[in-house]
């Protein structure tokens, strides 16, 4: 089984495959649809309906695609939170970009798996999900201290780890 990408290696096969996401949307995309018992083809997910990833760049994004789920699926199924959303390395500003894209890349999965209103869910997965929209709008306070919004980035960060986690288990009758 081929290991899971890191965000400039998913960044780059994007890329190459010229697909128009971010590694944080994408991952986002996957995780969401990730969420579900039989989730949409990685084809369809990451090129649209009827995709079938003909050239090798798009096969390799797929093979990549595919690993990340599997990890995603792994972490998600464990208790111990080892889930964490893929952002890479960045300054405090694109990490901010990143968590938005990734949030609304995580809402699109969602949605593409047949999830589309948050009531859907119980109470607490429903809110989190109409949090995980304001999230997905996020942007940097240029005049805030740099410090604060750090932790604050940390802050999100953690409640995406459990609000992913409790709608991976709602989604899978838990």
């Amino acid at each position: 089984m081929m290991p899971a990408p890191d965000y400039e290696e998913l960044d780059s096969a994007l890329s190459a495959a010229a697909v128009e996401l971010s590694a944080a949307e994408a991952h986002g995309l996957i995780t969401g649809a990730a969420s579900f018992p039989q989730p949409p083809r990685l084809a369809e997910l990451l090129f649209g309906q009827g995709a079938t990833g003909a050239t090798l760049e798009a096969e390799q994004l797929i093979e990549l695609g595919q690993a990340l789920q599997d990890e995603m699926r792994r972490r998600l199924e464990q208790t111990d939170f080892e889930f964490e959303p893929m952002l890479g390395d960045a300054e405090l500003p694109i990490q901010v970009e990143r968590l938005a894209a990734w949030s609304r890349g995580y809402l699109l999965g969602l949605a593409t798996g047949g999830l589309r209103d948050p009531d859907q869910l119980r109470s607490d997965a429903g809110e989190f999900l109409r949090d995980a929209m304001r999230i997905g709008e996020a942007e940097m306070d240029e005049d805030d201290d740099t410090e604060r919004q750090q932790r604050d980035l940390a802050e999100i960060v953690e409640y995406l780890r459990v609000g992913v986690q409790l709608v991976y288990e709602e989604l899978r009758g838990g």
